[in-house]
Order: C-alpha cells, then structure tokens, then sequence
C-alpha cells in the first residue's frame, strides 16, 4: 500500500515522539555512526523529541508538523516553520524546512518526495519565498536531494546533541524569479 500524509495534531504528540526518537536513533546513531554518547542522547532526545518540546511545536500557528502513514501506521514525519538558522542573511520572515525523516523500512517508497513537496507548497502559501534548512555535514546522500532541489550550501554551523558539537551545513533555496 502507498504512503499517505497528513496533518499532525497534538493528539499526535506522542506518535511523533516516538517516531522522532526511532528515526534520530536508525539515521544518525546507526545508519550513520555518530558516537553520541548514553549521556548526550539522553539529554538530546527529550529536548528535541519529547511531548512536551513537540506539543509546543504542534500548538504553534506558524509551524506544521506532517506525518507519513502506510498501512496506518506512522512511518515518517516532517516540520517546518519560519526560519531559525544561525546566518548572517537569514530572516524569520524566511521558511525553514526542519525535519523530514523516514523509518528505514519506509524508505525507498517515495515518501521523501512527497513530504519535501508537501512542505515547500506549505512554506510558499505562507508566503515564505525563501526557504532554509540545516543538514548534518556526514549525510551526503541528504544533501545530494537538496542539491537537486535548488538549494545551495551557504555556510555552516555547530549543531548540539548534549555535549557533542555536531558540523552542519546550512542551505537555502531563493525564491523563484518573477
């Protein structure tokens, strides 16, 4: 069966919690070996992931939480809201596409397509023309998708995981020429 979107609520909380934790952990603990360690990932994982961090985002007008189903199951998520990278050019009226993560068993289905296009539509009917993103500087087969999309790299920044300090580049996409 194909996958499906649709929009989170806060009833959500803890699916997306759950299914944040999943993909942080399969992405970048597993997938991609980052040597987090016990300590760090346990203060990480509530501060990103928690209820109580994702019920804010999910009560707030300006972001939009997405969730991907197969079979209606959660397999896969998305986040965007106004911009809140470290550079010098960015500007909250600017979107910034801030997660979109798949299980792994989800992957390969075209999800991605379909959450990345579902969030640039959002971000553009909120009229967030130029749209931002940071993406760890290990994951080259991420950046290779946003490199296709029309975003370029613009500069980089140090990114917290408890005491870690994870190199991050950041992305932008212009706003289309009139």
């Amino acid at each position: 069966m194909s996958l499906t979107l649709r929009e989170a609520t806060l009833a959500d909380a803890e699916i997306l919690s759950a299914l944040g934790e999943e993909t942080f952990r399969e992405t970048f603990v597993e997938d991609l070996s980052l040597p987090y360690s016990a300590a760090d990932l346990a203060e990480f994982i509530p501060r990103a992931y928690g209820v109580v961090a994702l019920s804010r985002l999910l009560q707030d007008p300006t972001c939009r939480h997405l969730i991907a189903e197969r079979n209606g199951r959660a397999v896969g998520y998305g986040l965007a809201g106004p911009n809140s990278l470290p550079h010098d050019e960015a500007d909250p009226a600017d979107g910034e596409l801030k997660r979109i993560y798949f299980l792994r068993e989800a992957q390969g289905l075209g999800g991605g397509r379909l959450m990345f296009e579902a969030i640039m539509d959002w971000l553009a009917a909120q009229g967030r023309r130029r749209v931002w993103l940071g993406v760890w500087s290990g994951n080259l087969k991420a950046q290779a998708f946003y490199y296709r999309n029309g975003f370029k790299k613009v500069g980089d920044y140090r990114f917290r995981v408890g005491e870690t300090l994870d190199h991050e580049f950041i992305f932008r996409r212009d706003a289309p020429a009139p």
